[in-house]
């Protein structure tokens, strides 16, 4: 730092003026050169401002600067505090504890009971304290694995898979299918395939909030509660008659879709009506696309309709479409 000495003038003792290189007497007109002194202002025992330092470089003061405070992250303002914030949290994320609090937060999105939460946390607690090597296990992860495991256990239809990971990504966590195939392979839990019976309840359900089938039902002047009662029977009695080892590998709640929408065109042609519901949407109630319906009952429900079916009915492979 520069320090610099102003004197008076030798001859009328008026002050100089600083007029920057010089310094000039207002009276007298005398000019003359500034002194200039090397003054040490560094407070004693403090660390050197520049150099190397065994204990790392600066990184700046530890208060937020106003330049700190906010600044540009994917063309958003973001504070600098909530930054801050959500990066201690990562840090400290990996416990039981985060997984049941995650759990909770995305079983009331879902409107899961209670049970199913708790039995939910105690598999995340297994599964966190189980020994992993190789691959890295996320906190959402463990806690949708979880989340899908005591769905199974204590027989709870209502949500699939699917919307269990958009429940996660809706609170900012990114959970794919394949994790969980992993975690279900790798847990001392361990998991099991769902039957599709079980699903049947669900599509039915959700077959009963379509407006163009009460339409139909109303047109027919059909009551709802039987008509759906009969669907769900008949579906499940086809499930039953169906050949297993045709029906491995396939996801059951849209086999179970296939099964309603199977179990309407044995009723229609045993009633000598048009079709009620269509593959379109038994394929929205269960989660699938509509060809995939199309593909199961052709190949797989509609040789169990022929042998279901009186002789003279005759059902086209097509039927609905």
């Amino acid at each position: 730092m520069h320090a610099t000495e102003f004197e008076g003038c030798q001859g009328c003792t008026k002050p100089l003026l600083d007029v920057g290189d010089e310094l000039v007497c207002p009276g007298c007109g005398m000019v003359k050169e500034k002194a200039v002194v090397e003054t040490d202002v560094r407070p004693s025992g403090k660390l050197p401002l520049f150099g190397r330092h065994p204990l790392g470089s600066y990184m700046g003061t530890k208060g937020i600067t106003a330049e700190e405070r906010r600044s540009k992250v994917s063309g958003d303002n973001t504070r600098y505090e909530k930054m801050k914030a959500m990066a201690d949290r990562a840090q400290r994320e990996g416990s039981p504890e985060d997984c049941g609090r995650l759990v909770e937060r995305v079983g009331e999105r879902l409107y899961l009971p209670r049970v199913v939460v708790l039995q939910a946390a105690a598999i995340a607690k297994r599964a966190m304290v189980s020994p992993h090597p190789g691959r890295r296990r996320t906190v959402a992860d463990v806690s949708a694995y979880a989340l899908v495991s005591a769905c199974k256990i204590e027989g709870v239809t209502s949500v699939s898979i699917r919307e269990i990971l958009a429940a996660f990504a809706d609170v900012g966590r990114k959970v794919t299918s394949s994790a969980i195939f992993r975690l279900a392979i790798e847990s001392p839990s361990g998991t099991y395939a769902r039957e599709p019976r079980d699903y049947v309840p669900r599509v039915v359900a959700r077959l009963s909030m379509n407006r163009r089938l009460a339409a139909r039902l109303a047109r027919d002047g059909a009551a709802p509660p039987a008509y759906l009662g009969s669907l769900r029977m008949a579906a499940s009695e086809i499930l039953g008659a169906c050949d297993r080892t045709e029906m491995s590998g396939k996801r059951p709640c849209t086999l179970a879709a296939s099964a309603v929408y199977s179990a309407e065109i044995l009723m229609s042609s045993a009633e000598g009506r048009a079709a009620r519901v269509t593959q379109r949407e038994c394929a929205e109630c269960g989660d699938a696309a509509e060809y995939t319906v199309r593909e199961q009952y052709n190949a797989i429900f509609t040789p169990v309709l022929r042998r279901m079916s009186r002789p003279t009915l005759s059902l086209p492979p097509q039927a609905g479409r």
